[in-house]
């Protein structure tokens, strides 16, 4: 190893092994590491004083300081290697989620286009998604425009007859920003009415 590879708690040039050996102990014991706790150790064999010698000679505080230095940057290292690594497996299951949302919408839309019946809880989803899903798009907040029913309680679309479903829909969708052409036509998609005239 060369000079330049050489690290502050290496062993030193002309430190004797036993010297390192005593000093690698006193490293090893952490940040609540002292002369007198190293002195009580089992694999210590000097006194308190040649203890000191060794420390002051061979600059024991600098070198543990710079070698704890050495340990909280990797550390951090580890750390931030981790959470790149935790942001993209989360990017990897958004995508994933995204997609198999995707294809339920698909199919929840086909139904609506074949006619088909799609339950109040099922458009109410469909809507607070599509919603989300534009704002996003949009660089908006999702949470900032939430409507919600009478009382400020969910809106309770499985006891509404249609007429009243379709109302409450556009009422949302006006709240949510859109102009009254836009909910009447998202209304007429959800509910179906596109594919029946």
């Amino acid at each position: 190893m060369s000079d330049e590879e050489k690290h502050d708690w290496d062993r030193q040039p002309g430190e004797s092994s036993k010297a390192y050996a005593h000093f690698c102990l006193y490293r090893d014991t952490g940040f609540s590491r002292s002369l007198r706790k190293l002195a009580e150790d089992a694999k210590c064999i000097s006194k308190v004083a040649q203890l000191r010698r060794w420390s002051s000679r061979w600059k024991w505080v600098e070198r543990c300081e710079k070698y704890d230095d050495y340990l909280e940057n990797q550390d951090r290292l580890q750390q931030e290697k981790e959470r790149r690594e935790m942001r993209k497996r989360h990017a990897r299951m958004g995508v994933l989620g995204q997609s198999v949302a995707v294809k339920a919408l698909e199919n929840l839309l086909n139904k609506v286009r074949a006619g088909g019946e799609v339950s109040a809880g099922d458009a109410g989803r469909l809507l607070d998604t599509a919603v989300k899903v534009e704002r996003l798009a949009r660089g908006e907040p999702t949470d900032s425009h939430e409507v919600s029913g009478p009382g400020g309680g969910p809106i309770e679309f499985a006891n509404m007859s249609d007429g009243e479903r379709r109302a409450e829909m556009i009422r949302c969708l006006k709240e949510m920003g859109k102009t009254n052409e836009d909910a009447l036509a998202i209304a007429a998609q959800l509910m179906g009415d596109n594919e029946r005239v």
